[in-house]
């Protein structure tokens, strides 16, 4: 009997540990966190290409065990975290919505270009009287074979990149009007940091986490692009000199998004 009861706790054992094995071959265990999940979420849309990158290398590494919450974030409010989310998901990128005829959404054209540096703009809809403050979206995408340095004021709020360019409005006749001033990213209280991100070959950078706000101040039918101003003697040239950052410059021109139509009543 005591040898049955030995042979019994054997196979016992046996089978016990089998059947952890399967379950960890399986992928099955603990769920993570969902504080760390939210946290990992919410970098997803951080303009750091470098904290974003930790995020999706995490996320990747916890494979399905991820997958419901990336579910929620394509479903989620924040347009540039549900489109990583959904990369991560293998699914396909959403087309931005085109203007249809007659009026009503004006967008970019959402092709990427296969080289060179890209800005891609695109306006939420269209006001309805002259000033009225529009949503717009400014991403920037690398297509070429080396990182890139774009530079950008940070300071407590968001970063601000726009203050090294500007948008620019253009009528029936071809006349160009810069709509605002470069930003001032300085204040009194809240002096801001001079920041440079590399963005990797492939990588896009959102140059308006979230989102931001265009005034056209004007009735008319109009054309609305940005330009990064990079060229020889520019701000951007400028913040280059002496560091380290040099050798990933943007070429030395300015780097012009595609026009959007604006129709202001």
């Amino acid at each position: 009997m005591p040898k049955l009861n030995l042979i019994g706790m054997v196979v016992l054992s046996l089978a016990v540990a089998g059947g952890a094995a399967v379950l960890a071959l399986r992928g099955e265990g603990p769920r993570p966190d969902t504080r760390r999940l939210g946290s990992l979420l919410r970098q997803l849309g951080d303009p750091d290409p470098d904290l974003r990158r930790d995020a999706e290398r995490e996320l990747k590494l916890l494979g399905p065990k991820a997958t419901a919450a990336l579910r929620e974030a394509v479903e989620g409010p924040d347009p540039v975290i549900a489109g990583r989310a959904r990369a991560l998901l293998g699914l396909k990128p959403l087309e931005l919505p085109r203007e249809p005829k007659g009026g009503g959404v004006a967008a970019a054209d959402p092709t990427a270009p296969a080289e060179g540096v890209q800005l891609s703009l695109q306006v939420t809809s269209n006001p309805a009287r002259p000033g009225e403050a529009v949503r717009y979206y400014l991403r920037l995408h690398n297509g070429g074979r080396k990182a890139i340095a774009i530079a950008c004021h940070r300071r407590s709020g968001p970063a601000i990149y726009v203050a090294f360019g500007a948008f620019e409005r253009i009528d029936a006749e071809g006349r160009v009007l810069a709509l605002r001033e470069d930003p001032d990213p300085d204040t009194e209280d809240d002096p801001a940091e001079l920041v440079f991100l590399t963005v990797a070959p492939g990588e896009t950078l959102d140059l308006a986490p979230g989102a931001g706000v265009l005034r056209v101040g004007a009735s008319g039918a109009f054309n609305v692009r940005f330009a990064y101003e990079a060229s020889e003697g520019s701000a951007y040239r400028k913040a280059l000199t002496g560091s380290h950052h040099a050798a990933s410059a943007l070429p030395a021109e300015r780097i012009v998004s595609n026009a959007v139509a604006i129709n202001v009543p």
